[in-house]
């Protein structure tokens, strides 16, 4: 009888040991890198865009506008809920709030937000790519990255929003 009930006591605590070490596995996601800078293109609301972001885990975000034409050298700087947009030589301050919140760079800004928030949710995996779904003010969003978690695109089908990513460099520090 003492024997049976030490055996049943190994069997549960082996259990007891997988199931609180399990929690861990390695073939959960990593968290998606919030650290980079790219290159984009994108399009939204019958605009083609082109330029280059880089973002951290802070809530920092520079957005470089280089095409169209006539909006190239606009940069957008996120930093502690203001806004700075610049070109050449001249500087405007404000808060986020400022841009409507269906600007390019806002919709840009609530992606990365809510990728930094861990707001988005793994929905597909696979040896090369996993898809998060995200929900923003502006629609639901649909992620895109790589096999090592650094995003590769985004879109926001209500908002007529589709960005790739190229050029991926992100910061392992």
């Amino acid at each position: 009888m003492t024997k049976r009930v030490l055996n049943t006591l190994y069997v549960f605590s082996f259990l007891l040991i997988l199931l609180f070490s399990g929690c861990q596995s390695n073939n959960e996601p990593a968290d998606i890198v919030t650290d980079f800078s790219a290159k984009f293109t994108s399009s939204y609301r019958d605009a083609e865009y082109s330029g280059s972001i880089s973002t951290n885990r802070q809530g920092v975000a520079y957005i470089s506008i280089s095409s169209p034409e006539e909006l190239d050298g606009i940069n957008f700087e996120y930093k502690n809920g203001e806004l700075e947009m610049s070109r050449e030589n001249l500087i405007c301050s404000a808060d986020e709030a400022y841009l409507p919140q269906k600007s390019f760079p806002s919709l840009v800004k609530s992606i990365l937000d809510g990728i930094s928030q861990g707001r988005a949710k793994l929905s597909t995996q696979s040896d090369s790519v996993c898809t998060y779904n995200l929900k923003t003010d502006s629609g639901d969003c649909v992620i895109t990255t790589d096999k090592d978690r650094e995003i590769t695109g985004a879109e926001i089908k209500n908002a007529e929003l589709n960005i790739e990513f190229s050029e991926i460099k992100a910061d392992k520090n």
